[in-house]
């Protein structure tokens, strides 16, 4: 036996099962990304506001993907640095993904921040936006003025 040979290696210990939820992220394609997109639901929407966001809601077209969107817009006004905006929206995109994306399927959703929750109420955030979804939901659209309302 040669004294200078290294130990062999241990075997490498068994992966742990990721779990149902082993890519708990938001994927790209249940995001709005364009801002036709965003101005499409902001004109004609189902609307509900509380004391901190106000919850825009679309239908989708049935010639489109079913697929529930979700859009959170977080002004630096409501939130003044980035890292709170970046919590806020993956609190919403995590609230989105585990509990209302079944509520909302085949519509487009946009999370619109008033004023910044205090860092502890995680809890009462998601019962507002989720009491918020069901009465925007329950609203009737408004289809908004893009103009044309004044003298010709």
């Amino acid at each position: 036996m040669d004294p200078t040979a290294l130990p062999p290696a241990p075997a490498p210990a068994p992966a742990p099962d990721p779990g149902p939820d082993r890519d708990a992220r938001l994927p790209p394609r249940s995001r709005l990304h364009s801002n036709r997109d965003f101005g499409r639901i902001m004109h004609r929407q189902q609307k509900a506001a509380g004391r901190h966001v106000v919850v825009l809601v679309l239908p989708r077209p049935r010639r489109l993907d079913p697929r529930a969107r979700l859009g959170a817009m977080i002004s630096t006004k409501v939130a003044p640095t980035a890292v709170r905006r970046h919590q806020l929206k993956r609190w919403v995109r995590e609230l989105f993904r585990l509990r209302l994306k079944a509520v909302l399927h085949g519509h487009d959703v946009v999370v619109l921040f008033r004023r910044d929750p205090p860092p502890d109420a995680h809890r009462q955030l998601d019962d507002e936006i989720t009491a918020l979804v069901a009465k925007a939901l329950a609203a009737t659209p408004d289809p908004g003025r893009r103009g044309g309302g004044g003298r010709r």
